[in-house]
């Protein structure tokens, strides 16, 4: 399928598509002057929107992608760095998601001493 093909049916924009070939996220065949995007554009693009809404980085992805190409999918040494990635970033998400929770306590505290405040005026 051509761009205007892949785009709708990912519901991307083409500036979105190019950023990822420049990365080499995607890289559709070409024919002839033109690129030709398959099943396989299009299951690379949902890994790369679930990876995100996981919250990797485009960086992150990145290298997980570069590592499947140097290995091959399945590998061994693939699974183990990708699983590395994963469980590295579940500690910053528990870092995160300790740092939030602290701030919505002092943020609690801050109001109940407002809501104290005005209840003895």
């Amino acid at each position: 399928m051509k761009i205007g093909e892949f785009i709708s049916s990912v519901n991307t924009t083409k500036e979105t598509v190019r950023h990822y070939e420049d990365m080499n996220l995607l890289q559709p065949s070409w024919d002839q002057n033109r690129k030709v995007y398959t099943k396989k554009e299009i299951d690379d693009f949902q890994m790369i929107m679930d990876l995100k809404s996981m919250g990797f980085s485009l960086k992150d992805i990145q290298l997980m992608f570069n590592l499947k190409k140097a290995y091959g999918c399945g590998n061994e040494k693939l699974i183990n760095d990708v699983m590395k990635q994963l469980n590295n970033h579940i500690d910053v998400l528990k870092k995160e998601e300790e740092e939030i929770l602290q701030r919505r306590i002092k943020l609690e505290k801050e109001i109940n001493l407002i809501d104290s405040y005005m209840s003895n005026k």
